[in-house]
């Protein structure tokens, strides 16, 4: 008996020094496989890692982004397609804007999702990093990107291809006719009508999440049924009321010492049946056709564009050459509303106008005071090649910003110097393809100037605020990487003056040379910048092919060459003088970017366009 229970107890200690032995094999199994998961995802993604559905797990950021921007270069080349009925279109995500920029329809903002989807099981707590790395295997995490729609443009292209489809609503109105012997006006009431639209934020929205998740499905455009706000039963006498509202005519709307008299011709086109807020019906001015007759017979009169002040070197000296005033606005909207106010209280003869102020940047600053004493750095481009009305729009565009003072502490908007672009500002018309459509658009060249100025802020070790580089490469930009597109309403191009004095920024043109001088004082920055590096070169897609009725049968015109792709980025440093340094990377991608010809035919073909073989 004696002898069992110590072979009992014997066994059992060998049991448990195996079982030890495994734990601590486990152990050391377990280490060895954190070590090497560890060592084999130090710079890369995590098993389970999406960013908008794209796996990049084991990618490291670099490569995550190049499969990123090759998913944005296929959405580039096969748009988006609507469809409504029997009929669709194509929504091209980027669009020509001219002989050297294509504009984006959407600006993807990947990086940050790329940061946050590598840094987000790296935090500093071990247990909190291993939890989350389980969580990513487990659940498959996904990182959506931002994406910036350009409104105005979509809008655009849903009223060029499927505005047929819409039939507003339209409310019970008054119609008038006047007799030709008595010139007395009779009114009735037209029936309201029912009306149908297609719900274009909705279309809208599906883009955006599609585009969130770097997809191009096609997307179905659904109607919506529109009712009419006032309808022709609940109008009641509202001829008598009409009539009076009609003999208020006519009434002089004054502005300082100038005025103006509203017919009762003019009051008539512009009355309107409406309703307020409670419900009420009464009788008003339409907004629409108001505010066009205040702006097409008044504005121009009172209108004033607001000018800032600019500068020049002369004699070593900053002398102002421009002075800067405010600009005048007739406010048409609140005009209209004091109109239809007075008109209803009958409390005044004359009406005076609204006005707002535009104001101009203030440059009350005293010459010696400005503290510019010498260049602190050139920013400089070539346009040879350049057609003729590109060469004038870049002389217009360097003169707008010739003289520009940026102050202390300030941010300079591109855009914002440049003002109004067309051809009331004397820019000049090149043909462009939108929506595959022939147009004519201002501004051809002005990239020019936003390079040259993107460049010349590098140089002068100034921090960039806002640059996003041109969606294909172009010849006057070269070496790709160091360009800044600009296109109205955006993207813009912007810098922050932080050096402790004014900045001037002078242009002048050499031959076929633009240049911009950036005038300051030298607070000891010393600024740096890379050559630029350029890889992952592409072929452009095949030519594409674009049936018109606007050349004779048979013949072919290309209005943009092919570009290949590519990937560019150069390093951007700043030291300052108290040996400060800040560093920057700026990165470009640029999409393979397809020959685009027109062909002459007698008749369209059915498809919206087709793509032949280069």
């Amino acid at each position: 008996m004696k002898l069992n229970k110590e072979l009992v107890k014997s066994l059992a200690w060998k049991w448990l020094l195996v079982l030890v032995a495994i734990f601590l094999i486990l152990i050391i199994a377990s280490g060895v496989f954190l070590i090497y998961f560890e060592k084999t995802y130090e710079n890369s993604y995590y098993p389970g890692t999406s960013i908008a559905g794209v796996n990049v797990e084991g990618l490291n950021r670099l490569e995550a982004e190049d499969l990123l921007n090759e998913k944005i270069d296929n959405m580039h080349e096969k748009g988006v397609i609507f469809s409504y009925l029997n009929e669709q279109a194509r929504l091209d995500i980027l669009q020509s804007a001219g002989a050297d920029i294509a504009v984006p329809i959407a600006l993807f903002d990947f990086e940050s999702a790329i940061d946050e989807a590598f840094n987000y099981p790296r935090t500093e707590d071990s247990l909190t990093n291993f939890y989350l790395k389980y969580s990513l295997w487990k659940d498959q995490g996904n990182f959506p990107i931002a994406v910036n729609l350009n409104e105005e443009m979509v809008d655009d292209f849903f009223k060029i291809n499927f505005s047929h489809f819409s039939t507003p609503a339209k409310n019970a109105s008054l119609v008038s006719t006047s007799s030709p012997y008595t010139k007395e006006v009779e009114f009735g009431v037209s029936q309201e009508v029912y009306g149908q639209v297609l719900d274009i934020e909705k279309a809208k929205q599906k883009l955006r999440e599609q585009l969130a998740l770097l997809e191009y499905n096609n997307i179905e455009l659904e109607a919506t049924i529109e009712l009419p706000e006032i309808a022709k039963k609940d109008v009641e006498n509202i001829e008598v009321i009409a009539n009076k509202y009609l003999d208020k005519a006519p009434i002089d709307l004054v502005y300082e010492d100038n005025s103006w008299t509203v017919s009762r011709d003019d009051l008539l086109n512009i009355m309107q049946i409406k309703k307020n807020e409670a419900g009420k019906i009464y009788i008003g001015l339409d907004l629409e056709l108001g505010s066009r007759y205040l702006f097409d017979n008044i504005a121009s009169e009172i209108n004033i564009e607001a000018a800032d002040a600019k500068f020049e070197i002369v004699d070593d000296r900053v002398e102002k050459f421009q002075p800067n005033h405010d600009g005048l606005e007739l406010d048409l909207y609140s005009s209209l509303a004091k109109i239809e106010k007075v008109i209803a209280t009958n409390t005044e003869e004359k009406i005076d106008l609204i006005t707002k102020v535009i104001k101009s940047k203030d440059s009350t600053e005293e010459m010696e005071n400005l503290g510019i004493t010498e260049i602190i750095g050139v920013g400089h481009s070539n346009f040879y090649g350049s057609p003729a009305n590109r060469v004038h729009n870049i002389s217009v565009g360097a003169e707008s910003v010739n003289g520009t003072l940026v102050a202390p502490g300030e941010e300079f908007s591109l855009l914002s110097v440049l003002g109004t672009i067309d051809g009331t500002t004397g820019y000049k018309q090149e043909l462009v393809i939108k929506d595959n459509q022939t147009i004519a658009e201002y501004g051809g060249g002005l990239c020019q100037i936003g390079t040259t100025v993107f460049r010349g802020t590098v140089d002068s070790g100034l921090p960039v605020t806002m640059r996003r580089n041109h969606s294909y490469r172009v010849s006057y930009y070269e070496p790709a990487g160091t360009d800044a597109t600009i296109y109205d309403p955006w993207p813009d191009y912007k810098f922050k003056n932080d050096t402790p004095s004014h900045v001037l920024i002078l242009s002048r043109i050499e031959g076929t040379d633009l240049y911009f001088d950036f005038w300051g004082t030298n607070d000891g920055r010393v600024a740096s910048a890379t050559d630029p590096v350029i890889y992952n070169i592409k072929r452009p897609p095949p030519t594409k092919i674009i049936e018109t009725l606007d050349l004779e049968p048979g013949v072919k015109r290309c209005t943009e060459h092919a570009h290949n792709g590519a990937d560019a980025y150069f390093d951007y440093g700043v030291r300052y003088a108290d040996g400060t340094q800040v560093n920057e990377r700026f990165k470009s991608h640029y999409s393979p970017w397809q020959e685009v010809c027109l062909l002459g035919v007698e008749a369209l073909s059915t498809s919206t366009e087709a793509v032949l073989s280069n």
